[in-house]
């Protein structure tokens, strides 16, 4: 696997305004006046759907395919992503490959690479509030994929202390945190990734990151394209 696709949790923030994409990690003794870096919008959602009786690590056909066209659908209807961030796997085993595998579609349809927070099974909730301070993402539209018992853990870092528990057989809930006025508590709408691919802006081109860096403004008022 290429080294840039392994980046972890506690490199410096020198790397991340040079552009490597990475998060910086959060000191826990960070003082409370610190300076927050907010994101514009992430999109936390529980990797693809998986096919149990197989017995296997990796996404189910069907799971890839909804990954597949939520890669379309995200950046075509909410604009360019600027950061995917995914829950860690083991790479001799495989477990937990789903995550990656479902950021894959998305990373190829945009051009974004991925990060992988190495530390989210213990400390899922500081992955969230490194998030909220790290300048290489403030300002930005940020998809997080997650291992599904560690979702609550990771929404509560991001600000979002509300979350309930994600059903084992629920493949289909997309969260959309949006961060406003400068406040690390976000707004939150809970949308169906179903619903979300029913609607006319998911069959457009998808924004890529090529474009322009989406703004502050822009995201406090982005909402789905008709």
């Amino acid at each position: 696997m290429p080294a840039d696709l392994s980046m972890t949790m506690g490199v410096s923030t020198a790397f991340a305004r040079a552009g490597f994409g990475v998060l910086t990690a959060i000191a826990l003794t960070m003082p409370a006046t610190d300076t927050l870096a907010l994101p514009a919008e992430v999109f936390l959602m529980r990797h693809g759907h998986k096919d149990r009786q197989r017995g296997d690590f990796n996404l189910s056909p069907q799971g890839l395919a909804r990954m597949q066209a939520l890669a379309r659908a995200i950046p075509a209807c909410f604009g360019a992503v600027q950061q995917i961030v995914v829950y860690p796997f083991d790479r001799a085993s495989g477990k937990n490959a789903r995550s990656y595998q479902s950021a894959v579609p998305l990373a190829a349809a945009t051009g974004v690479r991925i990060v992988i927070a190495e530390t989210a099974p213990e400390q899922s909730a500081l992955v969230g509030k490194a998030l909220l301070s790290d300048p290489a993402v403030e300002s930005a539209r940020v998809v997080m994929i997650w291992e599904h018992r560690h979702l609550p853990e990771l929404a509560s870092g991001l600000g979002w202390s509300a979350m309930p528990p994600i059903d084992d057989q629920d493949f289909d809930r997309l969260e959309h945190l949006r961060y406003q006025n400068g406040t690390p508590i976000p707004g939150v709408e809970q949308r169906s990734q179903a619903a979300l691919l029913a609607m006319a802006c998911a069959h457009h081109a998808p924004v890529t990151s090529g474009q322009a860096r989406l703004g502050r403004s822009e995201a406090s008022g982005s909402q789905p394209r008709p």
